[in-house]
């Protein structure tokens, strides 16, 4: 007997037309789906399994909107890609503040619908994550890749704090990777707006034109295209939190618009004639010096001030070292968790290496070194500094890497409490004596039996042969 396929794309339309259309499609796509006449068939076989649902708006015993709120009460996991008609643009609106993904309106392209689908269901996956990274540390201080437990993250959890009651425009700076995404969202949702849509907006991701159709939406015959309204960012964004991302890579006339909706609070579609306005908060982040683009001409100095009223600098990873310990366990319980696996133990001198490397990538080369030193390792049980590939590359270069090491060191020494250096003396001792615990003791200067007891208080674990 053949093995009925799982499904985790679930549509629902009393159109048979739109049924059959996008059956077919979708399958021809290689997206799998189940197929129903209203909502109210759809929710007895949506599930934990289910990814995506497509909605539409209209349908008998339960619509859209109501199954779209049925569905993220039990599901939050899944995304909601709504149908609408052309004269449907306020139910739409609600779609999106109710959680949908997306909307499209009828007559819509296919292939529209099926890009669509793809990015939520990559969206669906990456949250399910999430939450079975939550389940796993429920007593973690760490929520998120962005958040620690250094002094430097302990300052900018206390300024979220202070600012998150603000309806002024945040700003986030700091190198690419260090999490200020993230940081956005937490202060999203620490704030009065927490109840509202946190809509994000990357600004390099597509040229002039589209970008500003994206934040401000355009009308029909608008440009090449524009084959129907579309609503943009900044007015699905309304009462909650309207994401900037890389907002240094705008556009000098789309940076004129923007400056103008910061100002008076509205806006107009991209060729339309009405103003719309859109009770929201901007929050922003760039990993650019924008001081120096204002300068270079390539960026406004009023929109600069007017973006630049709460500040939060995002640090390197390496000005943050005392979250990397933190910060490798919650990657490596989350990979080990996905995979169904045991956590394999950190050895000490894995931890000292990454506290010694200078971390170019920030947070995000942290997150896929460990996934890859995780995937490869070659004891199932340890983590070795072997198992990163940075790291080898590094020794096996010495002559360009020792004096920095040195340094690095002796900074990394410099005001660490006392049983940390007992503890990062013995490991290293340990190392350089092949795990022979009496050389280690005679070296160290302390009795055999010492040896083993300081081994026991600092967690200290030779890996098996």
């Amino acid at each position: 007997m053949r093995k009925k396929r799982i499904s985790n794309l679930l549509i629902a339309d009393d159109d048979a037309v739109i049924r059959k259309l996008v059956h077919y499609n979708f399958e021809k796509a290689g997206l799998y789906c189940d197929v129903f006449e209203d909502g109210h068939d759809l929710l007895k076989v949506a599930s934990e399994e289910t990814h995506v649902c497509v909605l539409d708006i209209e349908m008998p015993r339960l619509g859209g909107l109501e199954c779209l709120k049925k569905l993220k009460k039990t599901y939050p996991h899944i995304e909601v890609v709504i149908l609408t008609n052309v004269n449907q643009a306020a139910e739409a609106l609600e779609a999106i503040r109710s959680g949908a993904f997306d909307y499209l309106t009828k007559p819509f392209d296919p292939n529209t619908l099926i890009r669509a689908v793809r990015k939520a269901i990559q969206l669906s996956k990456k949250q399910r994550e999430n939450d079975d990274l939550r389940s796993t540390l429920v007593d973690s201080p760490v929520v998120s890749n962005a958040l620690g437990e250094s002094d430097a993250m302990a300052r900018i959890k206390n300024l979220l704090s202070r600012i998150a009651p603000s309806d002024n425009v945040a700003l986030f700076t700091g190198p690419s990777g260090t999490g200020k995404t993230l940081l956005a969202r937490e202060l999203h949702s620490k704030s009065k707006r927490a109840n509202g849509p946190f809509i994000s907006v990357s600004c390099p991701s597509l040229p002039g034109e589209l970008l500003e159709s994206e934040m401000f939406g355009h009308e029909k015959g608008s440009f090449s295209g524009a084959t129907q309204r579309r609503l943009g960012r900044a007015e699905l964004a309304h009462s909650g939190t309207l994401f900037l991302d890389e907002i240094g890579e705008m556009s000098l006339p789309l940076q004129a618009k923007l400056l103008t909706f910061l100002q008076e609070k509205t806006f107009y579609r991209l060729g339309g004639e009405k103003q719309i306005q859109s009770d929201i908060r901007i929050v922003a982040a760039t990993n650019q010096d924008l001081e120096k683009s204002v300068r270079e001409g390539k960026f406004r100095e009023d929109l600069y001030f007017r973006l630049n009223v709460l500040p939060i600098h995002v640090p390197t990873l390496s000005e943050r070292k005392a979250d990397i310990r933190l910060l490798l366990d919650h990657f490596l319980s989350r990979i080990a968790t996905s995979e169904g696996q045991s956590t394999p133990i950190v050895l000490e001198e894995t931890y000292v290496a990454l506290e010694n490397y200078s971390w170019p990538g920030n947070i995000r080369e942290l997150e896929n070194a460990v996934i890859q030193a995780y995937t490869l390792r070659l004891d199932t049980d340890t983590l070795q500094s072997s198992d990163f590939t940075m790291l080898r590359k590094e020794s096996a270069n010495p002559e360009s890497s020792q004096t920095s090491t040195t340094v690095t060191k002796a900074n990394y020494l410099s005001g660490l409490p006392l049983a940390e250096i007992e503890k990062l003396a013995i490991t290293q001792t340990l190392e350089m004596c092949h795990n022979n615990k009496s050389e280690t003791a005679r070296i160290l200067g302390i009795a055999e039996k010492s040896i083993y007891n300081k081994m026991k208080k600092h967690g200290i674990v030779i890996p098996k042969a």
